[in-house]
């Protein structure tokens, strides 16, 4: 399809496809087959600039722009969806640190987290909580050093080999306050990877903290009110979710156009069959509408805009058209698209889980209502 974007952008994207089709498509059976993360992906990444592109350079970023980290997205989930929500994370976490961090706080972590040196965890859900931060159960308790916190935290990526993240808790005044969890720290422990229907191998699992003790600059910001910085941060999560569903249609549309051709019935290749066209068709339109949404909802930040809005209708729209386009190229495929160790099934996997991450479908619409009222 004809591009819209600058050549710098298209330049870029054409390194970024390079660049994970050599390094990353063979590591799809070890995430995908093994259920292990490969710590060899992450000097690629950081080489790429996945984990601090839309960063300044003044934190340790690359002055990227935010519609520029969609594309990079893009390009890593068409050949593994599941490695893009490894660095999205380190994004998050910077993102809610430079929300409400101190300058200190922020040159003690930011950098090496931009950088890909530490990877991050970014601990909000719980097993009773969802995506209501007035059902947090996880509490922090002031000490005569600073703070003791204790809960656990559900579906919590990167949990089982992150080198330090923020927690939310709730504090002695019932509000909600963030800490940052240092590395090391004592009484902080990672359930085994939770068994998923796709995104496999991204160390996904329940994180338990007990009685862990921080000192007290290891609050962020002042205690109470970090909801705003909450949303913030997902924001951020949402349109790196959004990029990785487009990055999963395009794959699939190349996966059933090059089956197509090579199937045949009564000795027709089938993408010769107007049944097949339409399937196609569909598959066309509704990737190149997601990827103009999703460009869209980037440039809005890029603007200066928080975006909370226009990320959550992109995410609304754009995931639950991803399930639908693998749905369509399973169809192309016919029964073979169902078979384990299919490309497009797990494509399918994959896709269906970015739909329910980040907050669910309903979750999206209110915060779109939110902005319409």
């Amino acid at each position: 399809m004809h591009s819209t974007l600058s050549a710098d952008l298209e330049e870029c994207r054409v390194a970024c496809r390079g660049q994970a089709q050599r390094h990353f498509a063979p590591l799809v059976p070890v995430m995908d087959g093994e259920r292990r993360f490969p710590a060899e992906a992450r000097p690629v990444l950081a080489e790429m600039g996945a984990y601090g592109l839309p960063f300044p350079s003044s934190v340790g970023g690359h002055d990227g722009s935010w519609l520029t980290w969609p594309i990079l997205h893009e390009e890593v989930a068409r050949v593994l969806p599941a490695l893009g929500i490894h660095f999205q994370v380190n994004c998050v976490v910077a993102g809610a640190l430079l929300d409400c961090a101190t300058s200190e706080q922020i040159a003690r972590t930011v950098p090496a987290l931009l950088s890909g040196d530490k990877v991050a965890f970014f601990a909000f859900t719980e097993p009773g909580t969802g995506s209501d931060p007035s059902l947090l159960a996880t509490r922090a308790e002031r000490t005569s050093t600073g703070w003791r916190i204790s809960g656990q935290k559900r579906w919590i990526t990167n949990a089982t080999h992150a080198d330090l993240g923020i927690v939310f808790a709730r504090d002695p005044n019932g509000d909600v306050s963030l800490f940052l969890i240092p590395e090391g720290a004592e009484g902080v422990t990672a359930g085994p990877a939770t068994p998923l229907l796709g995104l496999r191998g991204t160390g996904l699992a329940d994180l338990y903290l007990d009685d862990v003790e921080i000192p007290e600059d290891h609050l962020l910001g002042s205690t109470g009110g970090r909801f705003t910085t909450l949303k913030r941060a997902m924001t951020i999560g949402k349109l790196g979710l959004s990029s990785m569903s487009v990055g999963i249609m395009s794959a699939a549309l190349d996966e059933a156009v090059a089956y197509a051709n090579q199937r045949e019935q009564r000795g027709h290749p089938i993408i010769e069959f107007q049944a097949i066209h339409h399937l196609l068709a569909e598959m066309v339109s509704r990737t190149e509408a997601s990827r103009q949404l999703l460009y869209w909802a980037a440039t809005c930040k890029d603007q200066g805009s928080e975006a909370i809005a226009e990320v959550a209708s992109a995410k609304l729209f754009i995931t639950q058209t991803a399930v639908d386009v693998c749905r369509m190229a399973m169809s192309v495929h016919g029964v073979y698209g169902i078979a384990e160790g299919m490309p497009i099934e797990r494509m399918f996997r994959d896709a269906k889980m970015y739909e329910l991450l980040e907050g669910t479908s309903e979750v999206q619409r209110e915060l779109v209502m939110r902005a319409v009222r």
